[in-house]
């Protein structure tokens, strides 16, 4: 639960609200003192935060084919993709070919180029602490 002194409302997730329905637990007590400290203020849904997980937004089959293109000198990578994409040589689609998941694939690239991995993982700090940052100033606020 989270005071939003600006908007004058008690924020809770709906499970954090479910979970103040049962009278006496944790919850429950801890909604009972927010509203004793603040009576004027509302008690509002809010969706909660997604949890962030393994997630590489924009790594695309056209990505990955761009950044293998210019970083693979003697073709050999290319044409690891292009197989378990079920492509021929020259990216074009074979028929009745066998292909591995996209997820099999994003699995392959990233053991090919850690690379991108570990940008991403610097990228995701970066935001992490973007949003501690957000969240204590809306506390505040």
């Amino acid at each position: 639960m989270t005071i939003n002194y600006t908007n004058n409302t008690i924020e809770m997730t709906k499970n954090e609200a479910k979970a103040a329905g049962k009278y006496g637990s944790e919850k429950f007590n801890e909604l009972h003192t927010l509203k004793a400290a603040e009576p004027t203020f509302r008690v509002v849904i809010v969706k909660s935060a997604a949890k962030r997980g393994d997630h590489f937004k924009g790594l695309t089959f056209e990505y990955m084919e761009t950044y293998i293109k210019a970083h693979d000198t003697d073709c050999s990578i290319m044409a690891e993709f292009y197989e378990l994409r079920g492509l021929d040589t020259e990216g074009n689609k074979v028929e009745l070919a066998a292909a591995a998941s996209y997820g099999e694939i994003k699995m392959w690239f990233l053991s090919q180029y850690p690379e991108i991995e570990a940008t991403s993982a610097k990228v995701n700090k970066i935001i992490d602490n973007a949003r501690k940052v957000r969240t204590a100033q809306k506390t505040v606020a």
